[in-house]
């Protein structure tokens, strides 16, 4: 790993780690959360774990742009973008279960150069490089070997997603993929966080994936992190996810094309 790769990865595992802690100790004490749409939740410990973020690579980068969740974006007209998360799974998170976690990633001219992701409940960090394998705690990660689609098990997004502008739309899509995907499959999951679903699918607990709406702060670890780990990420039509992509599959890339086949996004949109 370059001298360079190796620092924007540090930086990334301590704002992640350091914002896992601050999220983990302050659940406990938190006043309800907010609504910031009228389905999507936020809490205390979202805007400040975005702030410790922002800090700590701005501080750390002064001349890199950011993107995170809670404070948008800062633009210093950089070809280095930082993109984070500081909780995903806030729903989750604010009704104590175990599902949430963190990400941080920078990318260069739209390409996701390293990442973390850090579990805080699990005390599991995984990172990924481009070009430098997928890990987890230090250890490397593989995706499963499953190329059965009759054996899989797979998680999805939640429904209720986006604005209401497009809200019932994707839910309808969702409900029609999602009952050709339950004749396809042993077993769908709805775990209601994103940097846990792909990261398990990073390491095999699942075997692939899909989410019908999601935003760079969503995806931009997990893809590299899966990719990494030898599966495959596309849209919901088979073609390259990039960071301007709003849906995804994630899988262990043995299972993607009889997943795509099985999910039919083309007959199933209704946005």
């Amino acid at each position: 790993m370059s001298a360079d790769l190796s620092a924007f990865l540090a930086a990334a595992v301590d704002a992640a780690r350091a914002a896992g802690a601050v999220a983990l100790a302050r659940q406990r004490t938190l006043p309800p959360a907010q609504f910031k749409g009228s389905k999507d939740l936020v809490t205390e410990a979202d805007i400040e774990c975005d702030r410790l973020i922002r800090t700590r690579l701005s501080s750390a980068f002064p001349d890199h742009d950011l993107l995170t969740e809670e404070e948008g974006a800062l633009d210093r007209g950089s070809d280095y973008r930082w993109i984070a998360d500081p909780i995903d799974g806030t729903i989750n998170y604010a009704h104590g279960i175990p599902l949430w976690g963190n990400s941080v990633a920078l990318s260069h001219k739209g390409k996701v150069l390293c990442g973390a992701i850090y579990l805080p409940v699990f005390d599991e960090l995984y990172t990924a490089v481009a070009g430098g394998g997928a890990f987890v705690n230090g250890q490397p990660l593989r995706v499963s070997t499953l190329s059965d689609i009759e054996a899989a098990v797979l998680s999805h997004g939640d429904y209720n997603v986006g604005d209401e502008s497009i809200r019932d739309g994707l839910n309808a899509a969702n409900r029609i993929a999602h009952g050709r995907m339950t004749e396809a499959v042993q077993r769908i999951k709805c775990l209601g966080s994103a940097v846990v679903e792909g990261a398990w699918v990073a390491c095999g607990r699942l075997d692939a994936y899909w989410m019908t709406y999601l935003k760079p702060w969503d995806a931009a670890v997990t893809t590299l992190l899966v990719t990494e780990a030898g599966g495959t990420v596309t849209d919901l039509r088979g073609n390259p996810w990039t960071l301007a992509c709003e849906e995804a599959l994630f899988s262990n890339g043995l299972l993607h094309d009889d997943l795509l086949a099985a999910l039919a996004w083309e007959n199933s949109s209704a946005v």
